[in-house]
């Protein structure tokens, strides 16, 4: 048994390091905008304020929450553990304590929230004429081919100079800039500005050399698969390294994905957002085109989703799920049964949009009446064609449009029937409580120790 356990001892004794929040960050106030963040309050008179801090920032929590309280009265929660992704303004935990207002500190996605939201950026010193001096050895003017200056949101509190600089070498390109607010000309939270401090949209850039400042991850990997340009190249300004983006490899494997949402009979709508109206419109949208290509649709909400929860589902061919694009769950191959996105439903079973895509949309706020991509959904016919995947031939069945409210209740009825012959089906189905039914028995006295190895095993 040793071979396969760890001493309890070791587990209990174990040393944990913990890293001084305190010693990295000098000024607390100008880190995280306090005097900003109290005027906000005032002026808008919160009564009730959730202050809500990534995993990484909660050890100085406190230390930003004493530093409110002692300039403005309000009641202040501090929110950590969110329900879903930390960059994402968590409104459901704002609901528990009936909160007024949320301030969101470290990254964030930018989405639409439906409560009052005060955003602090992060910060992280930059060395702006180090990072030109890169940008000059690789593309020493924009006479030829003009470009396009992305940045990561830490570097928001020097855009200024950085824009001095950019426009001083490349006056005839754009730089996006971080743009909080919802607007026409922003997509995935940013609005691309000329020299002249004039938005412009973003197919201007379509024919633009792209170059993002700061590390490579998620946020960056968005604007690559999402945003149309010549190139993408990606600047890291801890290393003064200019690197190609190229995701080729990435949007085969989406495009296989896109044919096994064309083959699914059953879809799970995997619910991992619940702040904003949008998120109901695209539960709307999504249920409606599994409805009219004939498959089967049920919403699942399961907080955080990880392998095991997903796996109490088998009768679920693949999962859409509804999160914002900082969400990397899309990537995970983990999982039993593949996860796509909202818009890779929408090119499978929309028949109005074009099969095959250059660029992708990672934010499922533009698939909505009004916004930028959006298409109509028609009544799709009974049809075959032949699975790429399998090789057979893949039937669409649609019932007509003309049946009456009593077929419909009647075909409720028998599909809710159907999960619940599925769940009897299962060799696991649950506690039970059988009341009245089991014996009653003194209490006794339980296990001892940690999970590990309780003190009463042998």
């Amino acid at each position: 048994m040793t071979n396969f356990t760890t001493d309890a001892k070791i587990c209990l004794e174990r040393e944990v390091e913990v890293r001084d929040t305190y010693d990295e960050i000098k000024d607390i106030r100008k880190q995280f905008d306090v005097d900003d963040t109290c005027k906000w309050i005032s002026e808008n008179n919160f009564e009730r304020v959730c202050l809500q801090f990534p995993d990484e920032l909660l050890g100085v929590s406190a230390k930003v929450y004493e530093e409110i309280k002692s300039n403005v009265d309000v009641d202040l929660y501090i929110l950590g553990d969110t329900s879903y992704a930390s960059c994402c303004v968590d409104s459901v935990a704002a609901m528990h304590v009936q909160g007024h207002a949320v301030v969101h500190y470290g990254r964030t996605c930018l989405s639409k929230t439906d409560i009052p939201t005060h955003i602090v950026l992060p910060k992280r010193d930059l060395d702006v004429e180090e990072v030109m001096l890169a940008l000059k050895n690789r593309f020493e003017s924009d006479d030829d081919v003009k470009l396009c200056l992305y940045y990561d949101a830490e570097f928001e509190h020097c855009v200024d100079t950085l824009s001095n600089h950019w426009f001083k070498h490349y006056p005839h390109s754009y730089i996006a800039r971080v743009e909080k607010e919802d607007k026409p000309n922003r997509y995935l939270g940013r609005v691309v500005f000329n020299i002249n401090k004039e938005e412009v949209p973003i197919e201007t850039i379509k024919h633009c050399i792209c170059v993002y400042l700061g590390s490579r991850g998620q946020t960056v990997f968005n604007y690559t698969i999402s945003v149309e340009a010549s190139e993408w190249y990606c600047l890291d300004p801890a290393s003064s390294s200019i690197e190609r983006m190229d995701e080729t490899t990435w949007f085969k494997r989406r495009r296989f994905l896109v044919e096994k949402c064309k083959d699914a009979n059953t879809v799970g709508i995997l619910v991992c957002k619940l702040s904003g109206e949008q998120t109901k419109d695209i539960i709307s949208r999504m249920k409606q085109l599994c409805k009219v290509n004939g498959k089967k649709s049920y919403i699942v909400s399961v907080g955080k989703p990880n392998v095991a929860k997903l796996a109490n589902f088998p009768e679920i061919d693949i999962y859409v799920m509804i999160a914002c694009p900082e969400n990397d769950l899309y990537s995970n191959r983990d999982f039993y049964k593949p996860i796509v996105y909202p818009f890779e439903l929408e090119v499978a079973l929309n028949s109005n949009r074009p099969p095959y895509f250059t660029t992708h949309v990672t934010d499922f706020d533009e698939l909505l009446p009004g916004r930028r991509y959006y298409c109509d959904v028609s009544h799709v016919a009974d049809s075959f064609d032949v699975s790429l995947i399998t090789g057979k031939i893949r039937e669409t069945k649609v019932e007509a449009d003309d049946t009456t409210s009593t077929d419909l209740v009647e075909k409720q009825n028998w599909a809710l029937e159907n999960i619940g012959k599925n769940l009897q089906q299962r060799s696991w189905t649950g506690l039970e409580q059988n009341l009245g039914q089991t014996e009653v028995k003194k209490a006794e006295e339980g296990r001892k120790g940690i999970a590990l190895q309780y003190s009463n095993e042998p």
